[in-house]
């Protein structure tokens, strides 16, 4: 920004001032760019209505469960088509500014995969980088495209390894390291792998046998003391491998429980410590993680269950459990201690996100509800769609996208474009 000076003498001069940085556009990955489904200091709206506060939307082809992700001013997003008997499994891409189409890809269906009845194959959350967009599907095929979208390679991981019939579909999303993209093999027969493949062909860079037992939550980078580890959950067990040389590092847990060691909730970190579940409706544990590769410190288990499918939200000292009955229940993040349990009503799937000092969490009925992050809870906003949201939202700049059954919304004030 340009300002006029107008010196004694009647002299005019120019000084510049440097406008305010804009928000980041990015949410390159699952629950965003640090995989925690925060982005602070934001001015997102607080309500909104089929009517009110919304920049644009599009009717999208088909349905999915997978989330939106945002790379400068494109986002990426799944679904799944379903006509005259014959599925398809498509990627769009729309203007982050308008939600103009740019352009849609099928690059084929795999096998057809069994999934829950409230989900299907457009299940995965993409991960985009600055020349790659990685998709994933429940049928365990993954696909890189340029952001133009053409497509550059596709693995199909069933005729590989043989398919083993999952029960409920692959619900991992891809994970991008620096030498590779994580996309691990679990399921409830075997054999099982850990994952990672060449970004520039697709081919497998390396490969490390896994315990047999199903896993749906997608793993997590961190960077602690130094060092970069992935924890990978599943097996009824949270297990860490170093992220550059893949070898294991340590296990949490006895490896032993029921529903085959199968996990939803994605672990989740924050100040020093991980956030977990050791299989779906298990206790939530809290660990401290130590350097060179030593196991973790565990700090607190929490008295009662945690939920199916909402991952944890750790934001500003409190760690946020949305039940799948639509319960909220915030925990104190450094001792485990309940400060409320309330009822916000419906059945959720969608996973919690916060910024501003604001969380947001919605349920399977389309309302999104806004409540004030703290200790005493005070809900800010009830807000509708009228359609059923199960995936969990982005936040792109001041603005948050809400991918519903038929449609994908961007929600802001007009002053956020």
């Amino acid at each position: 920004m340009t300002r006029i000076l107008v010196a004694a003498a009647g002299i005019v001069s120019l000084a510049t001032t440097p406008l305010a940085e804009e928000p980041s556009r990015d949410w390159p990955r699952w629950r965003g760019p640090t995989a925690d489904g925060v982005a602070d200091n934001r001015n997102l709206p607080i309500r909104w209505s089929p009517s009110e506060n919304i920049l644009w939307s599009v009717k999208l082809p088909g349905w999915g469960t997978s989330s939106p992700v945002v790379r400068g001013n494109r986002v990426f997003v799944t679904s799944e088509v379903n006509e005259s008997a014959k599925k398809s499994l498509l990627t769009f891409c729309f203007d982050r500014t308008d939600g103009r189409e740019l352009w849609r890809h099928d690059f084929g269906m795999g096998v057809n995969q069994r999934v829950h009845q409230k989900s299907n194959l457009a299940v995965n959350t993409p991960a985009v980088t600055a020349d790659a967009v990685y998709v994933a599907f429940g049928n365990a095929d993954i696909a890189r495209y340029s952001h133009d979208g053409a497509l550059q390679w596709v693995n199909r991981y069933i005729p590989r390894f043989g398919d083993p019939k999952m029960a409920w579909g692959y619900a991992p999303s891809p994970l991008v390291l620096e030498d590779s993209i994580l996309f691990p093999w679990d399921h409830h027969t075997g054999p099982c792998f850990l994952i990672g493949l060449n970004p520039q062909t697709g081919e497998i860079a390396w490969k490390n046998e896994r315990p047999i037992g199903t896993a749906h939550a997608t793993p997590l980078l961190v960077e602690h003391h130094g060092q970069k580890d992935i924890l990978v959950p599943g097996k009824n067990r949270l297990t860490a491998f170093d992220a550059k040389t893949h070898s294991e590092l340590w296990k949490y847990g006895e490896g032993e429980g029921p529903y085959n060691g199968e996990i939803i909730v994605s672990p989740v970190f924050g100040d020093g410590m991980v956030f977990l579940q050791l299989w779906r409706q298990s206790r939530i544990h809290a660990i401290r993680l130590r350097p060179n590769g030593t196991s973790p410190e565990p700090v607190w288990i929490s008295d009662k269950p945690g939920g199916v499918e909402p991952s944890l939200l750790y934001y500003r000292g409190l760690l946020t459990v949305l039940m799948d009955n639509g319960v909220l229940v915030c925990l104190d993040g450094a001792t485990g201690k309940e400060h409320y349990r309330e009822r916000l009503g419906g059945d959720c799937n969608s996973s919690p996100v916060a910024s501003g000092g604001r969380i947001y969490l919605s349920n399977n009925d389309g309302q999104t509800f806004v409540v004030k992050a703290g200790t005493q809870f005070q809900l800010l906003a009830t807000n509708n769609l009228g359609e059923r949201i199960t995936a969990s939202p982005a936040i792109s700049g001041n603005a948050i996208l809400y991918r519903t059954d038929s449609h994908l919304y961007c929600i802001g004030t007009s002053t956020e474009r």
